[in-house]
């Protein structure tokens, strides 16, 4: 998995309440909009790697699949709607991209 995902992927399980997966709406628009930072800076969202990598992370399967589906969908184009938006600073594509490089060093 991209390390620079793979940041934005601890980013989220910080956030969110990983035992109910995207349940509430603020954690479900977190995971979107997160997803479309990504897409919107080039990077490929595949849903295995998402989820296999949330399974490990502490994320249960039925979570760690929606998760990996949200992803994929973003990822491939398809619209979400987002109702609670900027639940992310300015630049904080470019702070995942810093400690991903930060850990390839």
């Amino acid at each position: 998995m991209n390390s620079v995902i793979e940041e934005a992927l601890k980013s989220l399980s910080f956030r969110v309440n990983i035992s109910t997966g995207l349940v509430h709406p603020l954690d479900s628009d977190s995971a979107k909009e997160l997803f479309k930072i990504l897409k919107e800076n080039g990077q490929q969202l595949v849903k295995t790697e998402i989820e296999m990598w949330a399974r490990q992370n502490g994320w249960a399967a039925r979570h760690a699949s929606a998760l990996g589906e949200l992803g994929e969908k973003i990822g491939s184009g398809r619209s979400v709607q987002i109702k609670n938006k900027g639940r992310w600073k300015e630049g904080i594509y470019e702070q995942w991209l810093s400690r991903s490089q930060g850990l390839q060093s």
